[in-house]
């Protein structure tokens, strides 16, 4: 689960790794917010860091992903480079944490947030400035051995598996992977061909995916997220490809509150059965 699914506990990790493990959960992706940190500290807190990593051993809770969404093509050239140089950093924090994977956000160019969608994601130069960011970046992950996981986002320059391939192909073999997400494979909760959809993503990705995510989508023109199994995405195929493709890790639950979390596990375990 997301570590942010406790947000009203924050810097209060110990009760968070608590009440993941009372309910099951064995995995998370985890936001330095949660520890009472920012999201990218500008220095490593020895002495913090190491009370995470004893707290989770002490709860059974692997960190299995670190989130390290900056704006990667953000248009503040200043900002996007203070939180890139701040990314190693973040590196060395996830090599003490045992933990494999970052998450990146490729980000828009939208000035309001990193979230919203802006033409000018569609840019060669913003292609260009993904490309710059992440060359920058790149080296931190490899000299502590993590992998950085990339995901579709509609609001995002990388909004479709087709994007994330060619930028998967910019890098090859240097240490990028894909953190599949059903739900942002989708613009809406209508008109769509769920299957198909999912099939090609799969195809082009499948073989590249380092950590998956389980949100739901609801029945609306406008995309919107909820907890799984409250709306109408296909987790029994989501499952039957992950399967297909030699998926064995963690699933990570996000857009759900605290009180839902119970009926997602059974919902998710359910779906995975009757694959």
């Amino acid at each position: 689960i997301f570590s942010r699914v406790y947000k009203k506990y924050n810097g209060k990790i110990d009760t968070i790794f608590s009440k993941m493990a009372a309910s099951g959960i064995r995995y998370t992706q985890l936001n330095l917010l949660s520890c009472g940190m920012e999201s990218l500290p500008p220095y490593v807190d020895f002495e913090r860091i190491s009370c995470i990593k004893k707290l989770g051993k002490k709860y059974g809770i692997r960190i299995s992903v670190l989130s390290g969404t900056f704006n990667m093509i953000d248009s503040n050239i200043e900002r996007r480079w203070l939180f890139t140089s701040r990314f190693e950093t973040l590196c060395e924090i996830a090599e003490i944490l045992e933990c494999p994977i970052i998450s990146l956000c490729t980000g828009s160019k939208n000035p309001a947030s990193r979230w919203k969608w802006d033409e000018r994601n569609l840019l060669e130069s913003s292609w260009k400035d993904l490309l710059e960011t992440t060359e920058r970046i790149l080296p931190y992950a490899n000299k502590h051995g993590i992998t950085l996981g990339v995901e579709t986002e509609t609001s995002n320059i990388i909004n479709t598996p087709e994007k994330a391939r060619a930028y998967l192909d910019s890098f090859p073999g240097k240490g990028l992977g894909v953190i599949m997400d059903g739900a942002n494979l989708f613009s809406s909760g209508k008109n769509a061909d769920m299957t198909a959809v999912l099939r090609r993503a799969f195809q082009l990705l499948g073989s590249d995916i380092v950590t998956v995510h389980a949100k739901d989508i609801l029945a609306s023109q406008d995309l919107k997220f909820t907890a799984p199994g409250k709306g109408i995405f296909d987790f029994k195929l989501y499952f039957s490809l992950l399967k297909k493709y030699g998926y064995t890790g963690p699933v990570i639950m996000h857009e759900l509150e605290e009180h839902e979390i119970s009926s997602s596990i059974e919902y998710l375990t359910a779906a995975n059965s009757q694959e």
